[in-house]
């Protein structure tokens, strides 16, 4: 009987008020601060879309019942990621824009052409990743999959009915992530050594 009562008190406690907003400032040292600048959400993006990921796993860990729950905004969150990690190399290093599209695969294959124009040989680990952007698109092609109960036509969705090892899954990630960090690093030197190759004097 108290742990009703307790969970009506808490119920009513965080009712909706009228004086209530969503985003409020308090202090630099609590707040957690959103930026407008492209550039710098370009970078943190993906970043946080994976780290959100990897911390609802060490929660799914602990915590039996609410597996069940969060295994979608992990999936979610790990297969944003991985489209906001290859959107980020194509507008970077690319010769246009990506499109606007969710197609992992369309956009594995336009940083494909970058790597091919880059790097003469295919580098360590991109047949691997190619085969594991393939699995998560096979999953959810339309970034939908892990957000809607449905499809467009209220029908299920292919993807599910099957057991995931969460620690599997975030470690595979964390490789994932490796690969497209050393990807950007290796063309943004590429970019940096261009100006000084061009300015050095012929033998």
């Amino acid at each position: 009987m108290t742990d009703v009562i307790s969970q009506t008190e808490d119920t009513e406690r965080h009712w909706p008020r009228d004086d209530d907003r969503l985003f409020v400032t308090t202090s630099w040292a609590y707040d957690a601060y959103v930026v407008r600048d492209p550039s710098e959400r370009a970078y943190r993006l993906p970043m946080g879309y994976k780290r959100a990921a990897d911390l609802l796993v060490e929660r799914a860990a602990t915590d039996v019942v609410d597996r069940a729950n969060v295994i979608y905004p992990v999936l979610y969150c790990y297969r944003q990621a991985l489209e906001l990690f290859l959107k980020g190399l194509i507008d970077e290093f690319g010769a246009r824009r990506t499109e606007n599209t969710h197609s992992l695969r369309s956009l594995w294959e336009q940083f494909a052409a970058i790597v091919k124009e880059r790097v003469q040989e295919e580098p360590l680990g991109f047949n691997a990743a190619r085969a594991l952007i393939a699995e998560m698109d096979s999953a959810d092609q339309r970034s939908d999959g892990f957000r809607f109960p449905a499809d467009t036509k209220r029908l299920p969705f292919a993807f599910g009915d099957q057991g995931i090892d969460l620690d599997n899954l975030r470690e595979v990630m964390a490789g994932l992530e490796n690969f497209f960090e050393c990807a950007f690093l290796h063309f943004s030197h590429q970019d940096e050594l261009v100006p000084i190759l061009r300015r050095a004097p012929c033998n």
